[in-house]
């Protein structure tokens, strides 16, 4: 089914909606679409063959929010300054000072100008602070739990912590959040907001980002011990239940013909936290690395009538393009600033291609040096670039890889007892004292050999070749760059965190402080065990690989 753009939005009665479906740490290898042998996505799976699914979507970052900011923003995290306070990358943690600046245009703002509601459930992860929050970024309204869900102690995760907050728009309403009931309420939230506004004719713009399926792993009693998968696999059905229940919604309110669904995740999987992360498929390594399974993620397409359904497309795309595609199909005028996404209208529609053309920069982190790039700066931030068929390494880490003695790493990480920006901290601190330098770059042709198993040789007319065209395009991004301050760098403030009441103690004296909800500790239902991997004895096991 394919035609002209402006054919087919004449087509619709008003603007379309958009709604951004976005899984927290769900890998490529997750869903049973792509073939895994044991866990279930029977919703996410029917959204695929109702649309377009793509087998090369890559995530703006190999972590969160970095990854997160450029989907908002249309732009490189390194654009905005939030690519990491080192070379080695990182997130904003829950007393952060820093977040996405105030002067970075995101789709709400930039929907909001023309007319449309806007609300923004689940995950944040962009900064806490008040100024940082959807509702300072052009959302009409947000709830949720303003960065990941096992950086507050909870009754999932008991810890001397700042104690887990739910958000309505600035204020705290939940501490603890109670995550047995959160992805229910998220829903019930974004399904209630869909109806109002269809019924209302107003164009709208919904971004529901889970917490599921980052630890803990939590699940309500419907799920708990529902997957062989096991409590991963509990979490991720229960996300895949409400993505059902949010189309479902969205069809009980009349809009699924007039609105473009994306879903995707934000990066690989976190490898460290062993069973309680997910899968890379057939793509090498996971979250914190530039590697393939540390970036390639599930990306899917619906437009009914619209986007032709059942199709399976191996263009290159990424997240960040999102942000030109909603302008484009709304009208909306893009902001004058640098984007590196790129309008995938007719792609979705089957008239276009990527794949020869697309180059893709792969972060690490931040340049030493900072920006303007300087060639020789022996700790870059920008690790890897595929251009077309061929991707190049200048630099390569790994997070678990290099334990099961895998020649591709060097170095074997254990980050101990950890949760959080913690475990990042402590890994990604590790991946640079032992970050592998390549020169000549290590190349894969990324279509044939998908795993990064067998690299070119250097002296090949096919590795001349794409380097020549990779290394002009890495000059011409980097030459684009312009300095800004580094948001992460600015590091934390005990005066930062959320904190419901902070003399809580006085009215409940045996609960942690900042307890609002002490109900939540008490009679809250947790899925036991709360993790159920494996310790780590990957030292015994050198010779496996």
């Amino acid at each position: 089914m394919r035609g002209s753009l402006a054919v087919l939005c004449a087509a619709g009665a008003s603007q379309p909606n958009f709604l951004v479906l976005f899984a927290d740490d769900m890998r490529y290898g997750d869903l049973s679409a792509h073939g895994h042998p044991t866990a279930s996505t029977p919703r996410l799976d029917r959204l695929a063959s109702e649309g377009m699914r793509f087998t090369q979507w890559y995530s703006g970052f190999h972590v969160c929010s970095p990854s997160r900011a450029s989907m908002m923003t249309g732009r490189l995290p390194i654009r905005s300054g939030l690519a990491g306070s080192g070379w080695t990358g990182g997130v904003f943690g829950n007393r952060a000072v820093g977040g996405l600046p105030t002067n970075e245009t995101t789709i709400a703002s930039m929907l909001g100008k023309q007319g449309y509601a806007t609300l923004a459930v689940g995950k944040w992860h962009l900064g806490q602070r008040t100024e940082f929050l959807p509702v300072s970024h052009g959302f009409d309204e947000y709830y949720g739990i303003p960065y990941s869900d096992d950086m507050g102690s909870s009754p999932w995760r008991k810890a001397n912590d700042l104690v887990l907050p739910l958000l309505h728009n600035s204020t705290v309403v939940e501490q603890p959040a109670d995550l047995s009931t959160i992805t229910e309420r998220y829903t019930e939230k974004a399904v209630d907001f869909m109806k109002r506004n269809t019924a209302a004719s107003k164009p709208w713009f919904l971004y529901l980002a889970w917490n599921h399926v980052h630890i803990p792993d939590f699940a309500s009693k419907q799920f708990c011990n529902s997957s062989i998968r096991g409590r991963f696999g509990d979490a991720l059905a229960e996300m895949d239940f409400h993505a059902g229940q949010v189309l479902d919604g969205l069809e009980e309110a009349g809009a699924s013909n007039n609105t473009v669904v994306f879903f995707t995740s934000d990066n690989g999987p976190w490898l460290i936290q062993r069973w309680a992360a997910g899968h890379a498929g057939h793509f090498f390594e996971g979250k914190t690395t530039t590697w393939e399974g540390g970036v390639r993620v599930p990306g899917i397409i619906r437009w009914p009538g619209r986007v032709p359904a059942g199709v399976v497309s191996h263009e290159i795309v990424a997240t960040y393009d999102i942000f030109p595609t909603v302008a484009k199909l709304s009208g909306a005028t893009l902001p004058g600033v640098a984007l590196d996404g790129v309008d995938l209208s007719q792609v979705m529609l089957g008239n276009a291609t990527t794949r020869e053309d697309r180059c893709i920069m792969l972060y690490k982190g931040t340049p030493s040096r900072g920006i303007p790039v300087h060639p020789d700066d022996p700790q870059p931030g920008l690790w890897a670039v595929r251009c077309g068929p061929y991707k190049a390494h200048f630099v390569t880490s790994c997070a678990v890889m290099g334990a099961l003695g895998d020649k591709r790493c060097v170095g074997s990480y254990d980050v101990g007892e950890c949760h959080g920006s913690e475990c990042d901290e402590k890994l990604l601190a590790m991946q640079g004292a032992t970050a592998v330098h390549h020169d000549p770059p290590m190349m894969f042709q990324v279509e044939k050999d998908p795993g990064e198993l067998y690299p070119l040789d250097p002296k090949s007319a096919a590795y001349k070749g794409a380097l020549s065209k990779i290394l002009a395009a890495k000059k011409a991004h980097e030459d684009s760059l312009v300095p800004v301050p580094n948001q992460m760098s600015q590091g934390v403030s005990k005066h930062h965190g959320k904190c419901c009441d902070p003399e809580s103690q006085k009215k409940y004296p045996t609960y942690q402080n900042c307890t609002c909800n002490p109900e939540v500790w008490d009679k809250a239902f947790v899925c036991t065990p709360v993790d159920d991997s494996p310790s780590n004895h990957w030292s015994e096991h050198r010779g496996l690989v």
